[in-house]
């Protein structure tokens, strides 16, 4: 619902001002309540223009798979329903962390870049697949969930993203993966706990 989009916008907003501080005393809450009220409607208004951006997104990318559905693409269907899932449910916004929402238009237009280029070569995109596949094992065998948990360490996190960007890398490379991705550096960030 419209309420619920905008609750979980508001605690999207308040997680990214407050950054984990935590006052102990009234005169510290004062202060981070005045601090965070100052730019709180600003910074709103901002976070649900930019929470439409990937609704629309996200619908683009759903009627693309929609009108790609074919038994001869079941397995690379069935996986971009599921980022798109991963990436758009309820409470997507306060989930997702304000930074990450700036990123996920393009991860739903990868999506809908990939379905639409799918028939050009299946075997290429299978061959990918398994690369992601092989990354995503490595995330939850090392304790990431799809989405995300609230509560996920913040090496979890990073690896989260980077799967992403991986999958951006692979499927749909005009739109620019932020920065250098593979499977060997999920790891590294991976293992940076273990």
């Amino acid at each position: 619902s419209t309420a619920a989009l905008l609750g979980d916008a508001m605690l999207a907003v308040l997680d990214e001002q407050v950054a984990g501080r935590a006052p102990f005393t009234a005169a510290g809450f004062d202060a981070l309540r005045v601090e965070t009220s100052a730019g709180l409607m600003d910074a709103l208004f901002g976070l649900v223009a930019q929470v439409a951006k990937v609704i629309d997104a996200s619908r683009v990318a759903d009627r693309a798979i929609s009108a790609a559905s074919s038994l001869a693409f079941m397995s690379p269907l069935a996986d971009a329903r599921g980022q798109l899932g991963a990436l758009v449910f309820p409470g997507f916004v306060r989930a997702s962390g304000v930074a990450a929402l700036r990123r996920l238009p393009i991860y739903l237009a990868g999506i809908t870049h990939r379905v639409e280029r799918l028939p050009d070569n299946p075997g290429r995109d299978r061959q990918w697949q398994t690369e992601i596949e092989q990354a995503t094992e490595l995330y939850r065998a090392a304790g990431g969930t799809l989405p995300l948990a609230d509560d996920a360490p913040p090496h979890l996190a990073r690896a989260r993203w980077m799967l992403e960007e991986l999958r951006l890398s692979l499927f749909a490379q005009h739109l620019g993966a932020a920065g250098p991705v593979s499977v060997q550096r999920l790891r590294k960030v991976l293992e940076e706990r273990a």
